[in-house]
Order: structure tokens, then sequence, then C-alpha cells
């Protein structure tokens, strides 16, 4: 589990974040949900010690220096090595730890052998998307995050990825952020709604009546 205690941020004198207790179960998938801009990135930079905080968050009760080697986070447009190809790309980010071989049996269901020999420079949006799931497939961290993970997806891709994140949470504690709720209510098992400077994890009995859609206008409308 990745556990936020009294976690606060803010930049400048402007509170992004008010003293946040939170937990995202392991072995299951949480979806964070919010408006464009509400620091739901912000959130996934802190707990990749990418920007300061106040606070703790712990993964499985340790910080994450001494858990990084299990922690990956794919970011809505990760960056990449883009004069080289995407095998390259892939044997570079896992370390050498994989042969050719490998990495296309674990390829195959994202990229075409031919697609991995290309200058990732020549990929589309979702290609890049993909080559990223790849390594996510290759390195199986215990702890993976993935900020707007659907976007540039086909509709078949989707479908493919979301019978995957339910095999992966199976050793996995996975935290996703996006708005395609057609997408995320296929996997979704805990609800969290960043609103203002707080994060309001939504009460089982509540998902199970309404759709993410409902939800998110019920809880981030102005009051």
């Amino acid at each position: 589990m990745i556990k936020l205690v009294d976690f606060q941020k803010q930049y400048k004198h402007t509170a992004i974040y008010a003293p946040t207790n939170i937990v995202f179960p392991s072995n299951s998938i949480s979806f964070l949900m919010g408006k464009n801009g509400c620091g739901k990135t912000t959130l996934l930079k802190c707990i990749g010690m990418l920007e300061g905080y106040s606070g703790e968050i712990l993964f499985d009760g340790k910080h994450l220096p001494e858990v990084r080697n299990q922690c990956m986070i794919i970011w809505d447009d990760s960056p990449c090595f883009h004069n080289l190809s995407g095998m390259q790309n892939l044997m570079i980010l896992s370390d050498g730890h994989y042969s050719k071989k490998e990495i296309r049996q674990t390829a195959d269901r994202y990229l075409d052998d031919s697609v991995l020999k290309r200058k990732v420079k020549s990929y589309s949006y979702g290609q890049r998307k993909k080559l990223m799931l790849i390594l996510a497939d290759l390195l199986k961290p215990t702890y993976l995050i993935m900020d707007e993970i659907s976007n540039g997806l086909d509709i078949d891709m989707m479908d493919s990825l979301a019978s995957h994140l339910k095999d992966l949470k199976n050793h996995c504690t996975i935290i996703l952020t996006g708005h395609q709720f057609a997408f995320y209510e296929k996997i979704a098992e805990h609800i969290f709604v960043k609103n203002k400077t707080t994060i309001t994890e939504i009460p089982p009995d509540e998902y199970a009546v309404q759709t993410l859609e409902e939800i998110y206008h019920a809880h981030t409308a102005q009051k």
C-alpha cells in the first residue's frame, strides 16, 4: 500500500494539499480524479520525490529510497530517447536485464516488431504510451502509478489494458489518474476525488449506485 501521513503541499503561499491522510490499498486499483490543474499530477510527482512536500509518503511502511527500484510512474507523455529505437529504449530503461527475444515476447501484445525497430521520434503519442506499458510489463513493479494512461489509446488497446491491469494488481499497488470515466469504471476498486485542498475517499456504497461521472460532479461542484 501507499500511505500519505499528514501530507501537505503548497506553492509559495498557496495550499495545494491541506494535511492529508489517505491509504491507497495493496493489490488493488485506486483511481484519483479531479478537475484539470487541481493537483493530481503534483501528488504523483511528490510520490516519486520529484517535488518537495511536508509529511510522509510510505510504501508498505518504507520510504521511497528503500523501494525505488520497485516503483514505476508512467506519465501522460513519459520521456524517451527519441533518437533511439523502441527496442533500444526498452533495453536501456530496463538496465539491460532482458534479451531482445524476451522484450519482443512481452511487446507482442502492444507493438509490432517493425515498430520497435523504428526511432521513437517517429512514434505517435499512443505508440510512446504503449512503449511505457511494455516497460511496466518487463519490470513488474510493486508500485505502479499511471497518469492519464488511457489517453492516446484506441478502444481495443484500452480493453486489453483494462484486462492486463486486473492481472497486475495481484502483485501490485496501482494508482491511476484520468478523465475517461468509461474506461476507469471497468477497473477501479477504490475511488478518490481531489477537490480544492483535500482528497476524499468515496465509500463503496456510494460507488455502487453512482457512475464515476456522477461522483465527480457531486464532489467537485463549487460550494
